[in-house]
């Protein structure tokens, strides 16, 4: 048997089927090749200028002269390599100074680096969790989550999304447990919505459970200071760990988990998605260290900026009927429900100009896809109204 004719089984092989079926009928929205990224826009490698909407640049820092210029610095001082995994050759000053900014900004003890957010909370959820655990994860988590749960040992048990009485049936049912570990994205990016962290944080002190919050799209965009969802919502001083990525407002790559100083120090001595990959390369810690203190400097302004061009796109959305669900801030839903409604209409959305995001099973539920629309501080009103009127149209001509 050779690769050309395997057969991966009758999931995996319908996966490869909708693909061949999209790309014969030209309705394959992935992959699109940027030659050129132009701030609020992008050029195409076939040369087409297309509106971006698809980004995570939240704070629109990736461009921001501070932050590239340490980047370029970091190369001419470090080069390109990081030479080793970080507890043996990989650490460097810039590595460090990241690690203290992000636990001074996530007002935290401690913090410590992954290579990217998902190794984040697989690191995290393996290291806290084991057999005789369970983990209870809200249904819309991000799937890194769900593959720590699994590979941590620990019985993985989903709660309805946002469903606070679901979620204390869980922990009533498994109190036998030797530890129940509670999971939630602080803003989630397959509804828009934020989690009622209030009310988990008040459950988790009821049933003596841990509460590990993922910031990944909330943190440095949301809260008076920036701190993500449990700032926003008052509870920041309850959460146990956070985890995060520097890949949306921090305008770089890689992951991170704030906590005590102990737990930080476990992960950094134990977890396998820190110890075993190679440490993020200086030129992208020093972007992302840029970033943060940029957040922390300038932060109140782009902050302000993303809430505003979000809730315009909000509104324009829903006066043109669009169903948007529970869309609450600069991550915003647009439902669509058929997996091949939408790689047709993100497709025609592209061919119109405007690059915005698919989000298939297994990212959302089966019957649940959707079109995700990232918001950013450096978008300007007509480009909203011309998202929004061209999203409506699109949605018209299915």
């Amino acid at each position: 048997m050779t690769t050309t004719d395997m057969d991966f089984g009758p999931a995996l092989n319908s996966v490869l089927d909708t693909v061949d079926r999209w790309r014969e009928q030209g309705n394959y929205p992935l992959f699109p090749v940027i030659s050129e990224p132009l701030g609020t826009r992008a050029r195409l490698s076939d040369d087409r200028i297309v509106s971006v909407f698809g980004s995570c640049d939240y704070l629109g820092l990736s461009r921001h002269p501070a932050v590239t210029g340490a980047a370029i610095d970091a190369v001419r001082r470090f080069g390109t390599h990081c030479y080793g995994t970080q507890p043996v050759g990989g650490f460097t000053e810039l590595h460090r100074d990241l690690e203290s900014a992000l636990a001074t900004f996530f007002d935290k003890p401690a913090a410590a680096l992954f290579p990217t957010g998902m190794q984040a909370n697989i690191g995290v959820l393996t290291t806290l969790a084991g057999p005789g655990d369970v983990v209870l994860s809200d249904q819309l988590n991000h799937g890194s989550i769900s593959m720590g749960g699994r590979l941590s040992g620990a019985r993985l048990v989903s709660f309805r999304h946002n469903d606070l009485a679901d979620l204390e049936a869980g922990l009533v049912a498994y109190a036998g447990a030797r530890r129940r570990i509670i999971v939630v994205d602080g803003l989630f990016s397959a509804d828009g919505d934020f989690a009622p962290l209030a009310g988990i944080a008040d459950l988790a002190d009821r049933h003596d459970a841990l509460l590990i919050v993922d910031e990944a799209h909330s943190g440095g965009v949301v809260g008076p200071h920036g701190r993500g969802a449990a700032e926003l919502l008052g509870v920041l001083d309850r959460v146990d760990v956070i985890t995060g990525t520097m890949s949306k407002a921090f305008a770089s790559t890689g992951g991170f988990a704030c906590g005590s100083e102990r737990v930080m120090r476990m992960l950094r001595h134990s977890a396998g998605a820190y110890l075993l990959s190679l440490g993020l390369v200086p030129a992208t810690v020093a972007a992302a260290l840029a970033a943060v203190r940029v957040a922390t400097e300038e932060g109140g302004l782009l902050r302000t900026r993303t809430a505003d061009n979000a809730s315009a796109l909000r509104d324009r959305l829903r006066q043109a009927g669009v169903n948007i669900g529970a869309s609450a801030a600069h991550v915003v839903l647009v439902h669509i429900g058929r997996i091949d409604d939408t790689a047709r209409i993100a497709t025609r959305l592209l061919e119109g100009g405007h690059l915005v995001n698919p989000l298939f099973p297994p990212a959302v539920p089966i019957g649940g896809a959707r079109l995700r629309i990232g918001v950013t501080s450096a978008h300007g009103k007509d480009e909203i109204d011309e998202a929004a009127e061209a999203i409506a149209r699109a949605l018209d001509d299915a």
